[in-house]
């Protein structure tokens, strides 16, 4: 039984010519991005499980000094974030900022979730990039494997073996990483809506026990 040659990754991307080199940046940073957004949600979900139900138990107490210290030990959290906010303009020096603290918090709010979505537009940019860089890789090993028909004189598949096994590495390999992107990017997409809408709808209820809490006399708690 005759034995195959057996060709290692590293062989495999050097025969795909020099456009593999941007594609194999490319997939790094995919994944880069890919593990630290795993990474970054998955605790962002747990933290603010936790964090909403200590605000909550907090809030009902009537206890703002606590509160500010709860926040103060979650500064990653978007709704720790909103309630501090909330609480620096209804605590402001000048009382004309005091009544517009709802629209400080949105405002911030809007800002905190277009920070959720940091890194994914790599992803969505390498999606879309990807598979015209493999197809450049593939124009460039078609005209090699022209020019060295035209070196030699003479056609047949010895001849132009070469240029076709790069411009197919290269196209495959664009294929790949854009598709690996673009099934995270969706996939992170959906679950940054999610986290988007689980941070308002927390936010909203404990934005309505603080302003239950304010108008009842709450500013005597620290506000």
């Amino acid at each position: 039984m005759l034995n195959q040659p057996q060709q290692s990754l590293w062989n495999l991307i050097v025969s795909g010519g020099f456009v593999m080199y941007p594609l194999v940046i490319c997939s790094l940073v995919v994944w880069g991005v890919i593990f630290e957004r795993l990474w970054s949600f998955y605790h962002l979900s747990r933290g603010l499980r936790s964090f909403h139900l200590e605000a909550m138990n907090t809030l009902l107490r009537s206890d703002l000094d606590a509160l500010r210290g709860v926040c103060h030990q979650h500064p990653q959290l978007p709704t720790a974030i909103l309630l501090l906010t909330a609480l620096e303009r209804l605590g402001a020096k000048d009382h004309r900022l005091r009544p517009s603290w709802r629209d400080a918090l949105e405002r911030r709010r809007q800002s905190l979730n277009q920070e959720l979505r940091q890194n994914l537009w790599l992803l969505g940019t390498i999606g879309s990039a990807a598979p015209f860089i493999g197809l450049f890789g593939t124009v460039v090993g078609i005209l090699r494997s022209f020019q060295e028909m035209a070196r030699t004189g003479s056609g047949g598949f010895a001849v132009v073996a070469a240029g076709i096994s790069e411009s197919l590495v290269a196209t495959a390999a664009g294929i790949v990483v854009a598709v690996i992107a673009v099934m995270s990017f969706n996939a992170f997409q959906t679950r940054w809506g999610h986290l988007v809408l689980t941070v308002r709808l927390q936010t909203e209820e404990l934005v309505e026990l603080l302003d239950l809490l304010t108008d009842s006399g709450g500013s005597n708690h620290g506000v």
